[in-house]
């Protein structure tokens, strides 16, 4: 078990200090700086957890400071990443090609408090086990088609972002209006796009993409089951969570209110993640690891 160091130098300190790991959020009520402030705190980390906006001002600070600042970090959401990329960024982290970039294995932040095995261990339960496992699958089968889809819609979306042509180097042959115009007219990338677009678009192309996704999420099955596919992993924890919470649980402040919406989805995560070291999510207890390492060889 971890323990939490007391009487800690100042020399410590100012190491801690200036290990920073950014998260997504608006400010330091967000879920994400919350939760991991909490968890990192109580696992013993020297590190300041930072909110920083939305994923995207997460990837582009990181491809920007990356160089400059070494020991800043940065997670955010799975969002639309494969499994490839993700494990990349773990493995390799920290290296210069990831830019300090960690992704989480689930889709969001919140796709870890939807897990039975974990959220059975809160003090705020308020029904039984049964009762709480048949909420998330009933949840998230409501979900199902509607994620499937919106996951087709995402990932065409990205592919589309791509940079897919260059500009021009040199001001050669782009002397004039008609230079200029001629030239962007030829360009083979405009055609080629078109080509790729349009096959992209095709219905079989976007049908079979979200079969695909629906036997990713259900394991082959005709409906989501515990022990089969990734739908945990992969439907949309921040749309379940709220659900969850107000079905199945209760949560008090000191003077016995009883609270609801974001307050009480941030007492449930903080109780969660000051649970021992041992009974957090694989994620989390790896993420402590490459954090606490990072600082020590720092």
């Amino acid at each position: 078990m971890i323990t939490i160091e007391k009487n800690v130098r100042p020399e410590e300190v100012r190491q801690g200090a200036r290990h920073v790991l950014f998260v997504e959020g608006k400010d330091d009520q967000a879920i994400d700086p919350l939760v991991l402030n909490t968890f990192l705190i109580n696992a013993g980390n020297a590190i300041r957890v930072e909110p920083l906006g939305p994923s995207f001002h997460i990837r582009s600070a990181a491809a920007a400071l990356y160089r400059y600042h070494p020991d800043y970090y940065f997670l955010i959401d799975r969002d639309h990443f494969d499994d490839a990329f993700v494990q990349k960024c773990w493995d390799k982290f920290p290296d210069p090609d990831t830019s300090n970039l960690l992704i989480w294995y689930r889709r969001e932040l919140e796709n870890y408090f939807i897990i039975p095995e974990y959220i059975l261990k809160s003090q705020y339960l308020a029904v039984s086990e049964d009762e709480l496992r048949q909420s998330i699958l009933g949840c998230c089968r409501r979900r199902l088609f509607f994620d499937a889809a919106n996951q087709v819609i995402i990932w065409i979306r990205e592919e589309f972002k791509k940079n897919w042509i260059e500009l021009f180097k040199t001001m050669d042959n782009v002397k004039t209006k008609d230079d200029a115009l001629n030239k962007l007219i030829e360009m083979p990338e405009f055609t080629n796009k078109k080509d790729v677009v349009s096959k992209q678009l095709e219905k079989e192309k976007i049908s079979r993409m979200f079969l695909e996704i629906l036997d990713r999420l259900t394991g082959g099955k005709e409906e989501i089951d515990y022990g089969c596919g990734q739908w945990l992993q992969l439907l949309r924890g921040k749309e379940v969570l709220p659900t969850i919470a107000h079905k199945c649980f209760r949560v008090e402040d000191a003077s016995g209110r009883i609270l609801q919406g974001s307050g009480k989805i941030n007492e449930m995560v903080k109780d969660l993640v000051r649970k021992p070291l041992e009974d957090q999510p694989e994620d989390f207890q790896k993420l402590h690891r490459v954090i606490n390492e990072r600082v020590k060889t720092r």
